[in-house]
């Protein structure tokens, strides 16, 4: 039941030492909730722990490192377990078991995962996943955060995902302050294939020309880093430098420049941010930021239905969107005319989301 850190991300002034936290006594006054997810998927989940809290409950969170992270500092959360994958049987039925098993120990328990992505999104190892996209569209576009709300039983009050410290946001306007006044966040992609906008470098290369602001790109370490290796090079060919194009990803997980904390910590200091479904962009869901969301599989029910001072933009000529398939391969997801990304996101054109930047922009 002891919290297993320190992680990196946890080094700036977080107020609880969970290690220090006895375990649930009295089950009557305890609430349990479990999300072993990515960023996004954590973020979505933490969303009932207001609405718990106001039940009157104590709140035990179990999760899983490294996204366990974006749970430090939250409020609302009296106890944080983690678990690592050996903790927890692995085959289907004694998974459930296990979380069966748990469910005793608190007046009221919800397994989150396997929620929005069985409920709300289909993997390839489900039968739903061939069925034709009419009834796909009937069986999943249900709106994620009220999926674990519902799961949960609390009402659909909305707020705050994601809780930075008071250092962590100092970090992030002194870093902010070094790049510019004003800066526009741009998250590179989410886990899957189909969120990855395929005009990224071109549209940074015009943003940072035409309406003269930094732009700063945030990721996952590895890949995106290497993705913003491609846009830098992009840009300098396109504007003959980089000049006012920065980067805010690890280079590799083991170099931990911008871990988890940081880099969302720093996403809610930006004045507008540009992304697709991806952590990032739950972080900042109910910020008062402008936000800008370029959606692929799923459609705005699932995602941004709820959010605040969102600018949602998606396919309109693309007759499998909504697919609400999680792609694992490219050989199940359409593919844009030019092969290089899905057919979906590359339908929001490269001048409707410059015209939609450029407008947001003016009020800022």
């Amino acid at each position: 039941m002891n919290y297993s850190g320190p992680m990196d991300e946890l080094k700036i002034g977080l107020p609880i030492n969970w290690a220090d936290v006895e375990p649930p006594t009295d089950i009557q006054k305890w609430a349990g909730v479990c999300r072993l997810g990515g960023i996004g998927d954590n973020l979505i989940a933490a969303s009932t722990l207001r609405p718990l809290k106001k039940q009157g409950y104590k709140i035990e969170v179990i999760s899983q490192e490294p996204y366990s992270a974006v749970f430090a500092n939250n409020p609302f959360i009296d106890k944080l377990t983690l678990k690592k994958t050996e903790d927890i049987p692995q085959q289907q039925l004694e998974w459930q078991q296990w979380f069966a098993l748990r469910a005793k120990e608190y007046a009221k328990f919800g397994n989150l995962s396997h929620s929005c992505e069985v409920t709300g999104a289909l993997l390839p190892a489900m039968t739903a996943f061939y069925w034709p996209a009419s009834m796909r569209r009937k069986l999943c576009n249900k709106n994620y955060l009220e999926i674990v709300h519902d799961i949960m039983e609390v009402p659909y009050e909305f707020g705050p995902l994601f809780f930075p410290t008071e250092g962590e946001k100092s970090v992030a306007l002194e870093t902010k302050a070094r790049i510019g006044q004003k800066v526009i966040g741009w998250c590179l992609s989410g886990t899957r294939l189909d969120k990855i906008y395929p005009y990224s470098p071109m549209v940074v290369a015009r943003i940072i020309k035409e309406i003269d602001t930094p732009v700063v790109l945030i990721g996952a370490p590895g890949k995106n880093f290497e993705q913003a290796q491609q846009i830098q090079q992009h840009v300098r060919r396109q504007n003959g430098s980089d000049k006012n194009l920065h980067v805010a990803i690890s280079p590799e997980a083991e170099n931990k420049s911008w871990p988890i904390r940081r880099s969302l910590a720093f996403t809610q200091a930006c004045d507008l941010v540009i992304t697709p479904d991806t952590g990032p962009a739950w972080s900042v869901a109910f910020e008062s930021l402008p936000k800008i969301v370029m959606l692929s599989h799923a459609s705005p029910e699932n995602i941004t239905k709820h959010w605040i001072n969102t600018t949602t933009l998606h396919a309109t000529d693309v007759a499998c969107w909504p697919c609400h398939q999680l792609h694992d391969e490219q050989k199940t997801c359409t593919p844009n005319r030019d092969g290089n990304g899905a057919a979906c996101i590359s339908d929001i054109s490269s001048e409707k989301l410059l015209t939609t930047i450029a407008d947001i922009w003016k009020g800022i």
